[in-house]
């Protein structure tokens, strides 16, 4: 039976996740591209950028490693890293910060919510604004009209006028009072420093409108993350 040794079965992408450069030197000296991607178009840089290998994108670079290459997502290594010395490096050899991937990312974008420090650097190169903080009074107020909004079917559903129903508007009072004191709070906190109020953002309540006004769906902004 042949023993075959581990480090000589993995191919190159698993050799360069593992941080194995004897294998990914023997991968590429027999002829394999450092820009090969398996099924997933996920290639030898990829992998060493998301687990940090230095040594690794060093050596690929050096034998014609495309630090712009990218997957069927249109992913850069540079989507791929993890943290900001590996994105340093990338940026080093080449990788460029202001490369938009199929639905119009840029590595900034991608990392932001995980990895806010290294798309803050990304930002540094690119001169892109950061993301605007969600507007917290949007969500209120569309919490609010929601909860009217079902109050008053809960009425037509019981065969209620709202107008004549004393629990209707005892729970209509209660939603606005808390919606007013939730309003105090954001306010409380953005004049202490504690939240940053978003660009033209307003911490004024909508009016609540009247029963036959509330078929009408409002519009809204939805941010994304």
């Amino acid at each position: 039976m042949v023993n075959l040794n581990h480090a000589e079965l993995k191919n190159i992408w698993v050799a360069a996740s593992d941080g194995d450069l004897e294998r990914v030197k023997e991968l590429v000296e027999s002829g394999i591209s450092p820009n090969t991607p398996d099924e997933n178009t996920y290639t030898p840089l990829h992998a060493a950028a998301s687990w940090s290998h230095h040594h690794i994108l060093r050596y690929l670079h050096s034998k014609g490693g495309d630090l712009n290459i990218t997957d069927e997502d249109g992913d850069t290594p540079l989507f791929s890293v993890e943290d900001l010395e590996t994105a340093k490096l990338v940026i080093e050899l080449g990788g460029e910060a202001s490369h938009q991937n199929a639905i119009g990312h840029t590595a900034a974008d991608h990392l932001n919510e995980e990895y806010p420090d290294i798309a803050s650097y990304l930002r540094t190169l690119t001169g892109q604004p950061a993301p605007s903080a969600p507007d917290p009074t949007n969500a209120m107020t569309s919490n609010l009209l929601d909860r009217v909004r079902e109050i008053m079917d809960d009425a037509e559903a019981r065969g209620v006028a709202a107008e004549d129903d004393a629990e209707v508007d005892e729970r209509l009072r209660r939603v606005v009072t808390e919606t007013v004191e939730e309003s105090v709070g954001i306010g409380r906190l953005i004049g202490s420093g504690e939240l940053q109020p978003p660009p033209q953002a307003s911490t004024e309540l909508p009016t609540v409108v009247e029963d036959e006004e509330m078929e009408e769906d409002p519009s809204s902004k939805r941010q994304r993350l």
